[in-house]
């Protein structure tokens, strides 16, 4: 699909070199990627602006005739003569504004339907990324409070595919920490009660109903008399629980290609002491005592978790991060971030040159030491993009849901999607930027209006299926050969504004995909969803605009070209966030 933005800013670059050669000014490619031509926000403005002049001027300072921005701007004017241009203004401190030609806009159209399958600009050229989410820890469901991270990262997989990027969607499985431990320990009392002892769950064990058919497909596989400390419990109900995460997230519509072991890929195989080795041979790790952290009087007890003797340290301070780190505890044993170490190595010998991890922001102070890692290990060869997720507020009848594993009285997201469905929990989870705390009304979700954001999308898509149908119109997405000649009918302005939102769709995708910001997806869909719904309703009250008009069938083919068009968005669109487009509503 031809992407106008893209195509103009080309125009604008010519003009920018012609102009610096003739003045004898060096500019240099990363120069052009600091200014943009974007749509505008009225009409009155043109259909787009670029503020070229504005970001290049310091470039031609010591050309008089070039030395602000409105002179520059209008230098650059003089240099293009395209064809699609209408007219070109300056408005304001040096905004260029450009008016198109009808056509340029019909050109889309014809464009995007003659193609059997939308091309999406190509950014990623095959680079690995290990993009790993929706990773909580195998003690319970996943619950409703995991979905936001775990449907931004599928979500992002799936746009950072689209755009050329070989993305690995990896579930890290965390089974090699204390609250293992103790959820064996739950799991075993459950066994017990599955063989009709009477149980008590103890203070800050797991008292989950889910650990009941755990406890009794324990005893139905190793009988009645099975010791607390035998050791085929353990990967029996860690295999349990993950079996059961999987079920959840396939609901949800998310399939991992791989699941890793932090026991079985890290601890087991001795690659945590190897992956210290490397950062010890680099000279950053050693042994020693962390300062210890200052009370709010500066004196008095040590803080909880503080060790005064010597531990393994790795000096993370050397790469930006507030303080160095223990990797090992004076006991020996290994920390949580020496799993980390391990793993990002792991990720860096498979291939993958970007990590991308979405982490709740309870992480916030995690993320320093995380990018030290992966800077030391790979010598800058890799890059680690932690995206924060707030928490989402669940809201039902008025009143918040709160959720703890521990005390047993979370909602599971599979509770959720029995009520709402999936493809509306993994819509309106990104109808508002990631790090934007969110209440998620769940009568808000079963609304039929305009409030859904998912509901108005697919009605939309549905009228267009619709009036497809009333004309006895092939509906899928394949190609269409389009009569370039009867677009000329496509006129109205509020036709115009139709086809000016999808000419954006390229742009948006790439601003989406550059920035981490599956969001913008949502938000351009509703905005695509708002201005055929208006078509509609102008055609309701004005026959002339209707989409279908029996006695002009030229009208009605150039109009059928535009429904088609919207509705191969919405399509191409929703299917990034795996929701199937429908055709009816009922």
């Amino acid at each position: 699909m031809i992407n106008i933005f893209s195509s103009f800013k080309a125009v604008f670059i010519a003009a920018l070199k012609k102009i610096a050669a003739e003045n004898n000014i060096i500019l240099e490619d990363k120069d052009f990627e600091n200014f943009t031509v974007e749509p505008t926000k009225e009409n009155s403005h043109g259909d787009m602006a670029c503020n070229a002049a504005m970001v290049l001027v310091k470039k031609f300072a010591t050309i008089e005739s070039l030395n602000n921005p409105r002179k520059l701007a209008q230098k650059i004017i003089a240099e293009i003569a395209h064809p699609q241009i209408k007219k070109i203004e300056i408005a304001g401190p040096g905004f260029i504004n450009i008016f198109l030609h009808n056509q340029a806009f019909h050109t889309i159209i014809s464009d995007l339907l003659q193609q059997d399958k939308l091309q999406f600009p190509q950014l990623g050229n095959g680079e690995k990324i290990n993009l790993e989410y929706a990773s909580p820890n195998p003690t319970g469901p996943i619950h409703v409070g995991h979905t936001r991270g775990a449907i931004y990262g599928d979500v992002l997989a799936t746009l950072l595919q689209k755009v050329g990027y070989d993305v690995l969607k990896e579930y890290y499985i965390n089974d090699a920490g204390s609250q293992i431990i103790t959820l064996v320990k739950s799991a075993y009392l459950r066994y017990l009660q599955a063989c009709g002892q009477n149980i008590e769950i103890p203070q800050g064990f797991y008292p989950g109903e889910y650990l009941i058919p755990i406890g009794q497909s324990l005893r139905e596989k190793f009988g009645d008399n099975l010791a607390e400390d035998a050791a085929e419990i353990r990967d029996f109900v860690v295999n349990e629980m993950v079996e059961m995460i999987k079920r959840d997230l396939l609901a949800l519509g998310i399939k991992h290609d791989s699941y890793f072991s932090e026991k079985k890929n890290l601890h087991d195989t001795g690659k945590i002491d190897a992956a210290i080795k490397i950062l010890q041979d680099k000279g950053l790790i050693y042994v020693g005592k962390l300062e210890a952290p200052k009370t709010e009087k500066g004196v008095g007890a040590l803080p909880e978790g503080y060790d005064d003797k010597d531990q393994t340290l790795f000096a993370s301070s050397k790469f930006g991060d507030d303080q160095d780190r223990v990797v090992k505890k004076a006991d020996n044993t290994p920390t949580y971030l020496a799993g980390d170490i391990a793993y990002s190595l792991s990720k860096f010998e498979r291939g993958a040159t970007k990590f991308i991890m979405p982490l709740g922001y309870d992480h916030a102070g995690y993320v320093k030491r995380l990018n030290a890692v992966v800077e030391a290990l790979t010598n800058k060869q890799a890059q680690l993009k932690v995206i924060l997720c707030q928490m989402v507020k669940f809201v039902k009848n008025g009143e918040p849901l709160k959720m703890s594993k521990r005390a047993g009285n979370f909602i599971t997201a599979r509770e959720v999607i029995d009520e709402v469905g999936a493809d509306a929990l993994r819509f309106i989870m990104l109808t508002r930027k990631n790090d934007a705390p969110f209440d998620f009304d769940l009568a808000k979700v079963i609304e039929q209006s305009r409030d859904n954001p998912i509901f108005y999308v697919q009605y939309a898509h549905a009228r267009c299926c619709s009036v497809l149908r009333q004309n006895n119109t092939e509906i899928s997405n394949a190609k269409i050969e389009v009569n370039e000649e009867v677009l000329v009918h496509l006129k109205d302005e509020a036709e115009i504004n139709l086809i000016k939102k999808i000419a954006n769709f390229p742009r948006i995708i790439e601003m989406a995909a550059v920035n981490f910001e599956p969001h913008r997806i949502a938000f351009y869909l509703q905005e695509l969803a708002a201005e055929l719904h208006s078509l509609w309703s102008k055609g309701s009250e004005n026959p002339d605009l209707k989409f279908i008009i029996k006695d002009n069938l030229q009208v009605t083919q150039a109009r059928i070209y535009l429904v088609s068009a919207v509705k191969k968005i919405i399509n191409e669109g929703l299917a990034i966030f795996n929701i199937k487009a429908v055709e009816e509503m009922r």
